[in-house]
């Protein structure tokens, strides 16, 4: 899947990052990494809105695992189970979500439990910076499971 595809597979699948604006600015996974521009997601404070920073926060997360089972078919499905973002420091332009790959060991035992069970659960954190601060970081847990043939 390419950084267009994962754009067009967003805004049809989940549409409200068409209306925050969302395009992908990596996409691998090595490196997953999310924009959004402030113009759509502006509060009354001049400052990204907290529902769209946590949205966009979730989306890294999620787009990461679409991408890992993107030659399954059927697609499992991938849902947010808990979430967790701290608000840093306001956030005054457009803004860019930055996954942490998870290392080799979490991600095999997630992708073994998921191939042994059908179903898997991952902690994964993301953040927003500028420059090197951080304006806001998220750690949320996600499970991944196989559809169900009827």
């Amino acid at each position: 899947m390419t950084k267009t595809q994962i754009e067009q597979y967003l805004y049809k699948h989940i549409p409200i990052t068409k209306a925050l604006g969302v395009k992908a600015l990596s996409f691998s996974k090595d490196e997953i990494r999310l924009q959004a521009p402030l113009f759509n997601n502006i509060n009354h404070r001049s400052t990204a809105f907290g529902g769209s920073i946590s949205s966009l926060l979730i989306t890294t997360g999620w787009s990461y695992l679409r991408l890992l089972f993107d030659d399954q078919d059927p697609v499992p499905a991938i849902v947010i189970g808990r979430s967790s973002t701290n608000y840093l420091k306001p956030i005054n332009q457009d803004f860019v979500a930055e996954l942490q790959i998870p290392d080799e060991e979490k991600l095999s035992k997630f992708m073994e439990m998921y191939e042994r069970f059908g179903k898997s659960r991952i902690t994964l954190k993301a953040f927003i910076k500028n420059g090197e601060q951080v304006q806001a970081a998220f750690e949320g847990d996600f499970v991944v499971m196989k559809h169900r043939r009827q």
